[in-house]
């Protein structure tokens, strides 16, 4: 583990560990789809909790079958990932996680529904350089390869996201904008209205705030 690398994974581990504390859980369940996200979100994990505080959720061919027989319009993928999620929320004492990064949010269309996100702060660019791959959804593999990596992806989404710079995608070839631009607005309703309740008594849980 990098010197760089070790500094991300206290930072993590800080914020798992009161996440644990904040529920009562002893463990977290990480939806490990065999990804580099996945791997690098465990090693950090685990050097800071412990390794008997992850737990790595997989799926194997088995338990695919079953959920393709009952759903047989649904991508593999797309199986395997809500059988995890199930899996997940079924281990007892834990919480839920799942390792996309800031730019897999970013582009994903909805956010996950798992409440911690260990690597939810860290751009696809930087798993890559501390993982040696990155993975993503469609669109993001697509706008990066398009721009010959996902160095420039990243940058013209720091430059949206984190400098506040509304033309940041303006330098982006039409196509790669057009696909960009596309996803962040079908994954723009879930990043600002994670829980949708309608208001109806004084106080209600996802809209207004609880000591």
């Amino acid at each position: 583990m990098t010197a760089r690398e070790a500094r991300i994974a206290e930072i993590v581990g800080a914020v798992a560990r009161q996440a644990l504390a904040d529920r009562g859980a002893q463990r977290i369940a990480l939806l490990d789809d065999g990804g580099p996200e996945a791997a690098l979100a465990a090693r950090m994990l685990a050097s800071t909790l412990g390794v008997d505080a992850v737990l790595r959720v997989t799926v194997d061919e088995g338990e695919m079958e079953s959920v393709l027989h009952a759903a047989p319009q649904v991508s593999g993928d797309r199986a395997a990932e809500e059988m995890r999620r199930m899996k997940a929320r079924l281990v007892e004492h834990s919480i839920p996680a799942h390792p996309a990064s800031k730019t897999a949010l970013l582009l994903g269309g909805e956010l996950p529904p798992e409440p911690l996100l260990p690597l939810g702060d860290l751009w696809a660019s930087e798993v890559a350089e501390l993982a040696g791959a990155w993975s993503g959804p469609p669109d993001a593999t697509m706008a990066a390869s398009l721009l010959g990596g996902v160095e420039a992806l990243d940058e013209a989404l720091r430059g949206l996201v984190d400098r506040r710079d509304p033309s940041a995608l303006d330098a982006l070839p039409r196509e790669v904008a057009w696909v960009v631009t596309g996803a962040l607005e079908r994954g723009r309703p879930s990043r600002l209205h994670p829980r949708i309740v309608p208001k109806i008594g004084a106080r209600t849980l996802g809209v207004d705030l609880f000591d």
